[in-house]
C-alpha cells in the first residue's frame, strides 16, 4: 500500500551551493568536458566526506591529457543507429528557439555522459589491478578542451517540478532497494523545461526501456568504453588512495554504472527523434 509519501532523492550539491574545493573541481569538470553542467555523479559524491577529492586527484591527470575524453566521444559517437520515431506534433509544435534551447540541453549530456562513464570505468578497473599508487601520467602533448556549449538552462530543483512534468520524470527514478534514496538521471529534469520534450521522453524512450529495445546499444557501448579504460589505466596508471578504497564509493560506482551507459544511448536517440539528420 503506498503511504503517499514523495520518494527521497539521491543527495547532491548543486553547482550554486558549492563553496572552496568542490566549485574549484566543479569548475574544473566543466573546462575539461567543454559542458556548462555538471554530473550528478559528481554532485552526489561532493556530499560524501572527500570522496569527489579523492576521485578527482585519481582522474584528473588523465583528463589533463585529454586522451580518455577523446577516447570516450570516439566511442560514443555511434550510440544510438537504430530506427528513429516523428518526434510527434507537441515537439513539432515547439518554437525554432525552444527546440534548439532542448537541443543544447541534451548535447550537453552528450557530451558529458561518455566521460563520465569512462571515469567509472577507470576507477572500477584502477581497483581491480591494484595499479594504486602509480600516479597517473598525463601524455607529452598539449590538449585544448573543447570550446564549451553555450550556457543552457539551469537544472530544476524536482521540487520546482509541477503536477505535470513530474510524473513523467519519475518515471526514470532508480532505485537502489526498497527505502534507498532514488537515483533520478538529470537528463530528465532537466528537458522538464520543454514538457512537449519530456513527453517524447515518457512516450518513446520509457517503453523502449522497459522491452529492453536499447539493451544491445547500451551492453556495446560499456564493453567497448570499458576495453578503452582498461587500457588506459594499463598505460598510464592511477593515483588510487585508501580513501577511494571505501564501500561507499563502491555503491556510488556501481549505482552510476548501472545509469550512465542507458543515458549515453538514450541522449542520441533523442538527439536523432529531435532533429535528424
Amino acid at each position: 500500500m503506498s503511504t503517499g509519501l514523495a520518494p527521497a532523492y539521491l543527495a547532491e550539491i548543486t553547482t550554486e551551493a558549492a563553496t572552496g574545493e568542490i566549485a574549484r573541481i566543479y569548475e574544473d569538470i566543466r573546462r575539461l568536458t567543454g559542458c556548462p553542467l555538471v554530473a550528478l555523479i559528481y554532485r552526489h559524491l561532493a556530499t560524501l566526506p572527500g570522496a569527489l577529492e579523492a576521485v578527482w586527484q585519481a582522474v584528473s591527470p588523465l583528463l589533463g591529457s585529454g586522451e580518455l575524453q577523446e577516447g570516450a566521444w570516439q566511442i560514443a559517437r555511434g550510440a544510438w543507429d537504430g530506427p528513429v520515431p516523428a518526434s510527434g506534433a507537441g515537439v513539432q509544435a515547439l518554437a525554432a528557439q525552444d527546440r534548439r534551447r532542448a537541443c543544447d540541453v541534451i548535447d550537453a549530456y552528450n557530451r558529458a555522459n561518455p566521460v563520465n562513464y569512462a571515469v567509472v570505468c577507470v576507477l572500477r578497473a584502477s581497483r581491480r589491478t591494484a595499479s594504486g599508487g602509480r600516479r597517473a601520467r598525463e601524455a607529452a602533448s598539449a590538449w585544448t578542451p573543447p570550446r564549451r556549449i553555450a550556457s543552457i538552462a539551469p537544472i530544476p530543483a524536482m521540487d520546482a517540478l509541477d503536477g505535470r512534468t513530474r510524473p513523467w520524470v519519475d518515471l526514470f527514478a532508480k532505485a537502489a532497494a526498497p527505502g534507498e534514496p532514488v537515483l533520478v538521471p538529470t537528463l530528465y529534469r532537466h528537458i522538464a523545461h520543454w514538457p512537449a520534450v519530456l513527453e517524447l521522453a515518457a512516450r518513446e524512450v520509457a517503453p523502449r526501456l522497459h522491452r529492453g529495445s536499447f539493451d544491445p546499444a547500451i551492453r556495446r557501448f560499456e564493453a567497448d568504453l570499458a576495453g578503452f579504460a582498461a587500457a588506459t589505466v594499463r598505460k598510464h596508471g592511477t593515483d588510487i588512495g585508501a580513501s577511494l578504497m571505501t564501500p561507499a564509493l563502491d555503491e556510488v560506482l556501481v549505482r552510476f554504472a548501472a545509469v550512465i551507459p542507458e543515458l549515453v544511448v538514450v541522449g542520441h536517440f533523442l538527439r536523432a527523434v529531435l532533429e535528424p539528420d
